[in-house]
């Protein structure tokens, strides 16, 4: 509680504090002569501290109006927090701040961050589904634009300091955190307007029963609050628009619960131990978002069919073996997640095609995998299903075998996404990839379905292909490229353990992966050439270099017959890493003298491999052999290898 807060900050010196209040004007910004004075006087109502500083000259920068300066000063001047277990000094400066912020759109989605644990790394896709939800941009209908919108105002708070960037993780998630001194700020703010109640990562015994309490709240937030095992009290909170109880102790909801918070429009019992929802749930009728991610012991949501105004729905890892009734009555429902449902028996017929409004299903590693709706013989949705929804953007799913997935391909559909994550057979994702392919615009096809020999993928906006464990694939299928086609937006290729493919892509395709940033390929035990010139012109146009300009990784392992990468000259001007293990026959990197890449740092391999390798010149051994790192083959496994070894342990462990 900002109340119990003892805070000891280091004053500036008066030259220090002016440089870093220009620093935060902007480096490219000169005050007149007639503003620089009324500036410094700005600066010395900050008395030295440096967030006040930082938050005041971020609030005026930009500002050449020497009667917007005039009165900033004035602000200043006159300035005090008036705010419960508040001082003067440096929150007089970040009062400011928070009222200069461009809209008061900006002012409560600001307040909404105190809602969280203090340092807490906020997710800002989370933070923003939250923030539409709750209705700040409810002017906005199309989810895309409410999540630019979101991003905007997030990067104004940044930009006026009121908020740090924080990048975490390796699946380009952004987040960001709140100042302590601000959190206080923004909680003194809600407890005076007594709109909040804010009890995270605390002991909190039950939910509050104060009805003079509660009459005004309209955010109550008991994040991670372990103690908070049950909720038993029918609480009247008739204002009440924000419940966030998510990643807390509670075991139990008692069934009047809900009864009287029909205004309420987000609830977020995320990873809690309920095993089941009160039937007061379906009373909700403004409820906008209704999120129970990994609350892994829940098994029955009650009836949905009241909850018309549902735009997210989030039952990804629960327990359900059905989906709640009512479901086709969500015709408002934009956000679906039932990924990693692993209990899931049935999807009927008509329960997904009939969210006409449907912009985003998430749905891989539930045990319900989509296959043609001629399979299911009526018994349960398919793929036509998925066909029907035309609003849809962002689609992860599985498909029980190629042949499903070939009947999405062919119905076109996908030319509308922009987002997909389509797999076919059995493939583990960590949840974060899911998160990271969910909150981008990222479209992946992975396949593992051994009896496959041939597969085709839609090519549009595709940024990742992954194949794995295709014992009978020989071909990658796709049409030479026309004018206008390309893989222009794929970032990954990984083949791996497909013992019968000959090649990868043909020298047309290749040559258009302008962005392609990593390629691995391994455990293809028949190829010879990576990459194929098609047609009769092969030979003539060897000499015709291809470039990459942002491949950065090209591993290559366990391919006995592979005798040539490309048999064109390659240009990869970002390249950093060339790895090869167990690619006896490879004798020559597809690189010249003169198109050597300066951002190598490692090649790795074999000093068997390296010392056999050929070049046309004998410059180029030259420049790379400082890059040249030895990596004994015995310390990479093949997949088959992996499982033998597997296979031996557990013998051993019996025995």
């Amino acid at each position: 509680m900002c109340s119990q807060r003892t805070i000891k900050v280091d004053a500036l010196t008066k030259d220090e504090s002016w440089t870093l209040f220009k620093e935060k004007l902007g480096t490219d910004f000169v005050l007149s002569p007639e503003i620089e004075p009324i500036a410094k006087a700005v600066v010395e109502e900050c008395d030295g501290l440096p967030l006040g500083i930082i938050t005041v000259g971020a609030a005026m920068r930009g500002v050449d109006d020497i009667r917007i300066w005039r009165n900033a000063l004035e602000d200043l001047k006159n300035s005090r927090p008036d705010l419960e277990g508040l001082e003067d000094g440096v929150f007089s400066c970040l009062r400011f701040s928070f009222d200069h912020l461009k809209t008061q759109i900006h002012r409560d989605c600001f307040l909404y961050c105190a809602l969280y644990p203090e340092d807490d790394q906020i997710e800002c896709d989370s933070l923003i589904e939250k923030w539409m939800a709750d209705g700040f941009f409810d002017e906005i209908k199309d989810r895309e634009k409410g999540f630019d919108k979101g991003y905007t105002v997030i990067n104004d708070l940044k930009d006026a300091c009121m908020l740090e960037k924080r990048e975490l993780g390796d699946f380009n998630r952004s987040f960001v955190r709140m100042h302590d001194l601000l959190r206080d700020l923004a909680i003194a703010i809600t407890r005076k307007s007594r709109q909040f109640v804010v009890k995270v990562s605390s002991n909190v015994g039950e939910f509050p029963r104060d009805e003079n309490l509660m009459d005004d709240v309209i955010r109550v937030s008991f994040m991670y609050s372990s103690t908070i095992e049950l909720l038993s009290c029918q609480s009247k909170c008739p204002k009440l628009c924000t419940l966030l109880l998510n990643n807390s102790g509670l075991c139990n909801i008692d069934h009047l619960f809900f009864e009287h918070m029909q205004n309420l429009r987000v609830l977020d019992l995320s990873d809690t131990d309920i095993t089941c929802l009160p039937q007061s749930l379906s009373n909700l009728v403004n409820l906008h978002a209704l999120l129970l991610k990994d609350c892994e012991y829940l098994t029955m949501v009650p009836s949905l069919v009241q909850l018309r105004e549902l735009r997210v729905l989030n039952l990804s890892g629960t327990a359900i073996k059905y989906l709640p009734d009512g479901m086709d009555s969500l015709t408002n429902l934009r956000c679906l997640g039932l990924s990693a449902t692993r209990s899931l028996k049935m999807v009927p017929v008509g329960a997904i095609s009939s969210l006409s409004h449907l912009e985003e299903l998430s749905m891989v590693e539930s045990k319900w995998k989509w296959s043609s709706n001629e399979d299911r013989n009526g018994r349960g949705a398919g793929v036509e299903d998925i066909v029907r929804l035309m609003h849809l953007k962002k689609l992860l799913v599985d498909f029980v075998d190629l042949s499903a997935f070939s009947s999405y391909v062919r119905s076109r559909h996908w030319r509308g996404l922009n987002c997909f994550l389509l797999t076919v057979g059995d493939v583990y994702f960590d949840p974060e990839e899911i998160r990271d392919v969910f909150y981008s615009r990222k479209c992946v096809v992975n396949i593992s379905d051994g009896d496959c020999n041939s597969v085709a993928f839609p090519k549009s906006n595709l940024t990742q292909l992954l194949i794995t464990r295709l014992h009978n694939l020989s071909t990658i299928y796709m049409e030479e490229p026309t004018q206008g086609d390309n893989l222009a937006n794929l970032k990954r290729i990984d083949i791996e353990s497909c013992p019968k493919l000959k090649y990868v892509l043909s020298v047309g395709w290749f040559q258009t992966l302008q962005n392609l940033e990593v390629i691995i390929v391994a455990d293809c035990r028949v190829m010879e050439e990576m990459v194929v010139d098609m047609g009769d012109m092969g030979e003539a146009n060897n000499n015709i270099p291809i470039t990459l300009p942002r491949l950065k990784r090209l591993i290559l392992s366990h391919l006995p017959n592979l005798k040539s990468i490309c048999k064109r000259t390659l240009i990869c001007s970002s390249l950093k890493e060339i790895v090869v293990l167990y690619c006896p026959m490879l004798k020559m990197l597809p690189f010249s003298i003169n198109s050597l890449p300066s951002s190598l740092k490692q090649i790795k391999g074999s000093r068997r491999w390296w010392d056999s390798l050929e070049w046309d010149n004998a410059n180029t051994k030259m420049h790379l052999q400082p890059f040249f790192s030895e990596r004994p083959e015995s310390c990479y496994e093949s997949e088959e290898d992996q499982e033998r070894q597997g296979t031996k342990r557990k013998a051993d462990s019996i025995s």
